[in-house]
């Protein structure tokens, strides 16, 4: 599996100054006007991300320190830049993707090859708006938890495969006069020239009509077929 360079977006928000202060600090990186890089900001806007998980989590830091006019002012940043955009609709056309994959196939080892296949800067943006958790908190263990998830997929469809494979054809057995039968009219088939099978059929019509005639209880006043 690829690893790509995205250590530089941390683990854990940035420290120095309180978590309060480092949140300002990574919104005013993200919004609109700022000098800094593109990889700078998404790294900002995945820093703001954690910093809202773990203020959620632990009960204390950005939520708890701030006031209201503080978080609006963040949050119109987090929602309104178009970095923050960017990464949102990256992250969208990365789960749609895998939504409309075809479901017989391993989907997630397509996913898996198109995300290798972008650059850095837009796996860490999809990762970003797609994957930022306690228990995925790196692209790397994000990669590794969606290759755990394309190896079940393989071994399900192999496992598949093989039962399949293991199935009996279905078998018809025919007695001796069956066989016998069979035999005798591939031959006659074989030989059977166009005339002669237009002849075979007249013939067969009347003999059913004949047997037709023998079976049937005439009553006075009956007219009687006779042709042939």
């Amino acid at each position: 599996m690829q690893v790509s360079a995205s250590s530089s977006i941390p683990s854990q928000p940035a420290k120095g100054g309180g978590s309060v202060a480092e949140v300002k600090r990574q919104a005013a990186i993200l919004a609109d006007g700022s000098s800094a890089s593109d990889q700078d900001k998404v790294t900002a806007y995945a820093s703001i991300m954690r910093a809202y998980a773990d203020s959620s989590n632990s009960g204390s830091g950005w939520f708890q320190g701030t006031t209201q006019e503080e978080r609006d002012a963040v949050n119109a940043i987090l929602d309104g830049s178009s970095m923050s955009k960017q990464i949102r609709k990256a992250a969208d056309d990365f789960n749609a993707r895998g939504m409309s994959g075809d479901r017989t196939t391993n989907v997630m080892a397509g996913q898996i090859d198109h995300l290798n296949g972008l650059s850095d800067l837009q796996q860490q943006m999809i990762f970003a708006g797609t994957a930022l958790t306690v228990q995925t908190p790196t692209l790397e263990s994000w990669k590794g938890f969606l290759q755990e998830n394309a190896d079940g997929r393989a071994k399900q469809m192999a496992d598949e495969a093989a039962e399949e494979a293991g199935k009996s054809p279905v078998k018809v057995t025919l007695s001796d006069e069956a066989k016998k039968a069979l035999e005798t009219l591939t031959q006659d088939r074989a030989e059977e020239t166009p005339a002669e099978a237009a002849l075979r059929m007249l013939r067969k019509a009347a003999e059913e009509r004949a047997e037709a005639r023998d079976d049937k209880p005439y009553a006075a006043g009956d007219k009687v077929d006779t042709a042939v």
